[in-house]
C-alpha cells in the first residue's frame, strides 16, 4: 500500500542527525527545523505536509513535487551532484543551508546530511505586502521547472486575468484579480511566491528583468530572507574592495567607472559598509566587475540581451574567488540617464553583492525588475541597515509609485564640455512642480519647474520627453520648462549639468486625458 511505502522510504532516507541550522527564514515567517529523527517523520506526516503526502499516497500529483531540504552544512558541489544522480533537481538556494528541489514522489535522501524537509504552505507563498487588499495585480513566480503553459491554465482556473508580457522572466506571470483568491492559487505546488505587480507590469509594458542573486548552489529564492551578508570586522563595519576586470565600449571608460562607483556610494551612504579600490583582482572581500557576452567562466552565461547583469552573493555562501562579483552583459547598449541606465542596474546589482535578495515592494530598487533610479528607496535602506547597521543618514521621503522607464528619445541640447579637475560630485536636482511622480493633465503642454545646485555651479538644465520632444530649461538654480504633451503617458526627464561635466536627472510621468 502506498502509505506504507511512503513510511518505508522515509525510514531509509532520513538518518538521525542534529541540525546545525535551526531555522529557515522566509519573508512570511520562520520555519523552525532543529530536531532528531523522530522530528523528520513528524514534519513529513504533520500539518505542513499533509496535502502533499495525501496527494502522493493517492497518486494524484504530477511527475515531480517541490520540497525545501535543509542540510547540516552548506550543500556543496559533491552533494548536489549526488542529488542529480538520484533524479533530484536543485532549483534554488535558500539561505540557511537549504535547497528548493523537485523530485518524483518522496525524494531519496538516504545517507545525506539532511536536517529537515518540508513543502511550502500557501500562506508562505503570498507576500506580506498583499495583506489588506491594497493591490489588484500581482507578479506570480512559479517554480523554475514548472511548465509555463500549465501555469497559465492554473491562473485562469483560479479566476485571474493574465496580463501577458513577453519580457518577463521565464517562470513569471502577471495577473489581475481579487486578492482573496490568491490563497487558492498559492495552493498549487508549482507556485513559488506572489508579490504585488508594479505600475509598468500592470500596464503590460516591457521591463528589463533581474534573474536574482546567485550562488554556486543556484539562484537565491525570492521567498527567502537574505543571508547574513559579509562578516563584520571588530569595529562592526564591512570594508570591501572593488576592481574593474573589463569595461563596456558603449560608454566612455571614465563614465563606466564613475556610474558604478556612484552606485556603491549610494549604499555606503546609509549603512556601515565602505567601498575602496582593490589592489588586485580576485582579492579577498572584493567585488570584481566584468562586462562579458555569452559564456564567461561561470555557470550563468549571457544567452540573451534581455538579461542585463547578474551578481554573486557574499562569502559565505559563495567562495571568496567569486563572492560579490558583478557581471554585466556587454551585448547591451549601456547608457546614462535613459533606457539601459548603467547606474540604475549597478545600484540594483550592488545590493545583491551586499547580500540583499529581491524586494516585494514595487517602488524599491531591489524589486525583481529594474527601473531608472536616482537613489535608494526606504525599503532598500531598511534592508541594508538590517544587515550592516545604520550610518545615521536620514532616508529619503517614500516614493508613492515607481518612476517609469522613459522610452528612447532624441538627444537634448549637447551638455557643456567637462572642465578639467577632480570634481566628481553631481549636482542636486529637484522637480518642485508638478508635485508627485505621476500626475494628470488636460492641456496640450505642462510647465515643469524646480531647483538645482552644485559646489562648482550649475551650467545648464535640459529636458526630454518620451513623445520625442527635447529642449533647454530657462534658468539654472531655479529653472522652468514648458513641455508639450501627447494624449496618454508622457515621461519627462530633466537633467542638470555642472561646470565639471557631472550630471543628475529626475523624471515624472504626465498622463494627458
Amino acid at each position: 500500500m502506498k502509505p506504507m511505502w511512503f513510511v518505508a522510504v522515509l525510514s531509509l532516507a532520513l538518518a538521525p542527525i542534529a541540525s546545525a541550522q535551526d531555522t529557515i527564514r522566509l519573508k512570511t515567517g520562520t520555519i523552525y527545523t532543529g530536531g532528531s529523527r523522530a522530528d523528520y517523520r513528524a514534519v513529513l506526516a504533520g500539518t505542513r505536509n499533509q496535502a502533499s503526502t495525501r496527494a502522493l499516497a493517492g497518486g494524484s500529483l504530477r511527475d515531480r513535487h517541490h520540497w525545501i531540504v535543509q542540510f547540516r552544512s552548506y550543500p556543496g558541489a559533491g552533494l548536489r551532484e549526488e542529488l542529480g544522480h538520484r533524479g533530484i533537481r536543485v532549483l534554488e538556494y535558500v539561505p540557511d543551508w537549504a535547497l528548493m528541489i523537485s523530485a518524483p514522489g518522496i525524494p531519496d535522501l538516504g545517507a545525506l546530511d539532511v536536517s529537515w524537509i518540508g513543502a511550502l504552505t500557501p500562506e508562505e507563498k503570498i507576500s506580506p505586502l498583499i495583506a489588506g487588499g491594497r493591490y489588484e495585480a500581482f507578479l506570480v513566480s512559479f517554480q523554475r521547472d514548472a511548465d509555463i503553459g500549465r501555469a497559465r491554465e492554473t491562473v485562469r482556473r483560479a479566476g485571474f486575468e493574465l496580463l501577458e508580457n513577453t519580457e518577463l522572466l521565464p517562470n513569471h506571470l502577471v495577473i489581475a484579480g481579487p486578492p482573496d483568491r490568491l490563497e487558492e492559487l498559492a495552493g498549487d505546488d508549482d507556485v513559488a511566491y506572489i508579490v504585488p505587480a508594479d505600475w509598468e507590469l500592470r500596464l503590460r509594458r516591457p521591463r528589463y528583468r533581474c534573474p536574482g542573486p546567485i550562488t554556486e548552489a543556484g539562484p537565491v529564492a525570492d521567498y527567502a530572507l537574505e543571508g547574513p551578508g559579509w562578516p563584520k570586522d571588530a569595529s562592526g563595519n564591512v570594508n570591501l574592495g572593488y576592481s574593474f576586470n573589463s569595461l563596456t565600449t558603449a560608454l566612455d571608460a571614465n563614465t563606466v567607472r564613475s556610474e558604478i562607483e556612484r552606485a556603491f556610494t549610494e549604499w555606503q551612504k546609509y549603512a556601515n559598509v565602505n567601498f575602496t579600490p582593490a589592489q588586485m583582482q580576485a582579492a579577498v572581500r572584493s567585488i570584481d566587475i566584468l562586462f562579458a557576452t555569452g559564456a564567461h567562466g561561470d555557470d550563468y552565461p549571457f544567452t540573451s540581451a534581455s538579461v542585463l547583469a547578474h551578481t554573486f552573493y557574499p562569502a559565505p555562501p559563495n567562495a571568496e574567488t567569486i563572492a560579490g562579483d558583478m557581471h554585466f552583459n556587454n551585448a547591451e547598449d549601456w547608457r546614462v540617464g535613459s533606457d539601459v541606465d548603467l547606474f540604475s542596474v549597478a545600484l540594483h546589482e550592488a545590493g545583491h553583492a551586499l547580500g540583499l535578495a529581491h524586494s516585494d515592494d514595487p517602488s524599491a530598487v531591489m524589486y525583481p525588475y529594474y527601473k531608472i533610479s536616482t537613489g535608494l528607496e526606504n525599503d532598500d535602506i531598511a534592508a541594508v541597515q538590517a544587515l550592516y547597521g545604520s550610518r545615521g543618514v536620514t532616508a529619503p521621503a517614500p516614493t508613492p509609485t515607481p518612476i517609469p522607464v522613459p522610452a528612447p528619445s532624441p538627444a537634448p541640447t549637447p551638455a557643456p564640455a567637462p572642465t578639467p579637475g577632480s570634481d566628481t560630485t553631481p549636482p542636486s536636482l529637484a522637480i518642485v512642480s508638478p508635485a508627485g511622480t505621476i500626475v494628470s493633465a488636460y492641456t496640450s503642454s505642462i510647465v515643469v519647474s524646480g531647483t538645482a545646485g552644485d559646489n562648482v555651479g550649475v551650467t545648464q538644465v535640459d529636458w526630454n520627453s518620451s513623445n520625442g520632444g527635447s529642449g533647454k530649461a530657462s534658468g539654472t538654480t531655479s529653472w522652468t520648462a514648458t513641455v508639450p504633451l501627447l494624449v496618454g503617458d508622457n515621461v519627462i526627464t530633466v537633467k542638470a549639468y555642472d561646470a565639471a561635466g557631472n550630471s543628475a536627472w529626475r523624471a515624472i510621468t504626465v498622463v494627458r486625458h
